[in-house]
């Protein structure tokens, strides 16, 4: 298997007995947050890259409200899954909540060097991706793209249609189409060229956390 399940962060009460600068849980592999509206798709990536069923596919999207950590052993890094946002049936109180949470994990460990965000290949980035991906840039980790459900696209010229029309979106958020990765967990496409731009230092990165 090439990863495996670390630790759970389920509340702020948490974070200092699971970060400590550095290290998560005493392990100090590189961390890459995931980070993607609650219904993008994110565990069925992971559990592809990662292998088995490590992280819960939900049909309830937007359920999970904890940071789970995975060891990806291949690249020797760790996956912290965020929760996923934009889920509509949450309270003010519930999205304020969530906005805390995941600003607290991002300001204290030191040992995050990229956030990915993913997006849908069908329809993103939207307005709530993009506004995720404002909210990361205000804590100046680098940000990179992965486009996930790419078999959704079937004929060439849907992919080049909806290539063109991403990169303009991310262009015009400030960031380099060229950061961007398109996968499908279902087919298993781009997956190894995504694990190979990841496998480096930060996969060209734009911006230093600082």
């Amino acid at each position: 298997m090439a990863g495996e399940f670390l630790v759970t962060l389920g509340d702020l009460s948490q974070l200092a007995g699971v970060v400590k600068g550095r290290f998560v849980k005493g392990r100090g592999e590189p961390r890459i947050a995931m980070v993607g509206r609650s219904n993008v798709g994110k565990s069925s990536l992971i559990n592809s890259l990662l292998g088995g069923r490590l992280a819960q596919v939900s049909n309830q999207p937007g359920k999970t409200r904890c940071i789970h950590f995975y060891h990806w052993k291949n690249i020797g890094k760790i996956v912290a899954d965020l929760p996923g946002y934009g889920f509509a049936r949450s309270s003010h109180d519930e999205r304020e909540r969530w906005e805390k949470f995941i600003r607290a994990y991002l300001e204290e460990d030191e040992g995050l060097e990229l956030a990915l965000v993913l997006l849908d290949a069908r329809h993103g980035p939207t307005a709530l991706d993009l506004e995720a991906i404002r909210f990361l840039s205000f804590t100046g980790i680098p940000v990179n793209f992965v486009f996930s459900k790419a078999d959704t696209l079937k004929t060439q010229s849907e992919r080049a249609l909806r290539r063109r029309e991403a990169g303009q979106a991310l262009r015009e958020a400030g960031y380099d189409p060229e950061l961007a990765f398109w996968v499908s967990s279902k087919t298993r496409d781009g997956l190894k060229e995504l694990e190979r731009g990841l496998g480096g230092a930060s996969a060209a990165p734009v911006g230093v956390k600082g």
